[in-house]
């Protein structure tokens, strides 16, 4: 897949729904006091946030297990593929640029083999929306967790597919070696934090340091 197939069939959606969520903000802020407000508009962007996660884990859990079978699989399929792969996965943190919200890591409880609640949340929306006011679950505090868990999930998408295998990398003469392409596959909105990979040189735009990359999957991040 090169970028440009990645950016039709994936990335495109993921700044859509992105886009999506921030244009409600001007109606109901982005804070932790709105947590629990619930909407039409949050009930679409859940569902179709989520239905993107399970499609790409479908497709990423595939790549790393030739024998995983996506058209059966859930959530609790995904998590152990998705913590073998990438011991750092489950401790991303997320950030809300420009406004002043608690930080998200949003794939937190998988270490401990628990299904995310923004997931069963989605679920109770998507099956059964007419039970104890479940539709109320549509609301900013999972919208918002789920979105910043499938930027999660699409940043280390992306880097499946295009940060050059671990041996090739390390076998570059230079003391680093830069790629742009995940540069351009960066959230305006979401940031990780832990992803400090991007570095400046002579005033250029950003790279990506693969190497940098590499490292920090060695020393892993805290859950």
């Amino acid at each position: 897949m090169d970028v440009l197939e990645f950016r039709k069939l994936y990335w495109n959606y993921y700044l859509q729904l992105e886009s999506d969520f921030f244009s409600y903000s001007p109606y109901c802020e982005i804070d932790t006091a709105n947590d629990n407000a619930f909407s039409i508009k949050y009930l679409q962007l859940l569902l179709s946030v989520c239905g993107e996660i399970d499609s790409i884990c479908k497709t990423f859990c595939k790549t790393q297990d030739d024998h995983f079978n996506s058209e059966k699989a859930g959530m609790s399929d995904y998590i152990p593929v998705l913590l073998q792969s990438y011991p750092t996965f489950a401790g991303e943190t997320v950030q809300v640029l420009e406004h002043r919200y608690r930080e998200i890591r949003p794939w937190k409880s998988i270490t401990k083999g628990y299904i995310p609640n923004w997931w069963s949340r989605y679920n109770a929306v998507k099956h059964h929306r007419d039970e104890k006011e479940n539709y109320k679950y549509a609301n900013q505090k999972n919208t918002i967790e789920a979105l910043s868990a499938l930027y999660v999930l699409i940043e280390y998408w992306a880097a499946q597919n295009f940060v050059p295998c671990k041996e090739k990398v390390f076998a570059h003469k230079d003391t680093a070696f830069y790629d742009r392409t995940l540069q351009h596959l960066k959230s305006s909105r979401l940031y990780l934090p832990n992803w400090n990979f991007y570095y400046t040189l002579l005033g250029e735009e950003p790279w990506f340091n693969p190497k940098a990359y590499y490292q920090y999957l060695e020393e892993g991040a805290q859950p």
